[in-house]
């Protein structure tokens, strides 16, 4: 992996992130409204692209 594809990788997870980030607002606004099935489903999802996220973060702490 040169340093283009690193940083193509790091942007790819920088939009990862921000979209985790809006998934958990979504989650707090559906708490707030009670609909308690439906942010965890939000919080389910968000979980799983963290724990890709903290995948790929690791592989790049290898690379470099």
């Amino acid at each position: 992996m040169d340093n283009n594809e690193i940083n193509n990788e790091i942007e790819y997870l920088i939009n990862e992130l921000t979209s985790a980030v809006k998934s958990l607002a979504n989650s707090r606004e559906l708490i707030a409204e009670n609909n308690y099935k439906r942010a965890t489903n939000y919080l389910s999802e968000t979980e799983i692209a963290l724990q890709a996220v903290a995948g790929r973060v690791s592989k790049i702490k290898l690379i470099i």
